[in-house]
């Protein structure tokens, strides 16, 4: 997280909603053409390697290929990350900010595109219109792929 926030600052979006003066949640997104952030700067890479480990950033290289691979040629918006503070979870944090990132990918006509591997987020974002395109498994551990077209969005009753 500490690489991915500064290149999607840069590159693409990053919303933040705050709860009692605390950051509450944070999602961070491509708009659409940008298929993938650059990668950190080569400081950035050596501190996460020396931190974590060769095994580790390994590791890391195979999930990133193996997700890349299966991106969508299409271009659409991607949602890189959406996190809630566990405090403020089942709030509605994540479903604000949600919904104020569709709101954009909406206003642009693009599709949305991104991956899970909570099962538990599926229903949560079914509900904004996405479906599931694929399951494939990385590292072991099963990961969705989730579509949103502007079919879905023009027939969706917003549950946000």
């Amino acid at each position: 997280m500490r690489a991915l926030v500064p290149r999607a600052r840069r590159h693409g979006e990053t919303l933040a909603l705050h709860a009692s003066g605390r950051l509450a949640g944070v999602l961070l997104a491509a708009p659409p053409g940008v298929t993938r952030f650059p990668p950190p700067p080569l400081a950035s890479q050596l501190r996460t390697l020396l931190g974590q480990g060769l095994r580790v950033a390994r590791r890391w290289q195979e999930v990133f290929q193996t997700l890349d691979a299966e991106r969508p040629f299409e271009e659409h918006a991607y949602l890189a990350t959406l996190g809630v503070e566990p405090a403020c979870q089942g709030r509605g944090v994540g479903s604000a900010l949600l919904a104020r990132w569709l709101a954009r990918v909406d206003a642009e006509g693009a599709p949305a595109y991104l991956e899970t591997d909570r099962p538990e987020n599926l229903p949560f974002y079914t509900r904004a219109g996405f479906a599931v395109t694929r399951e494939i498994p990385v590292l072991g551990v099963p990961v969705w792929l989730l579509w949103r077209t502007q079919a879905a969005r023009a027939g969706r009753r917003s549950a946000f």
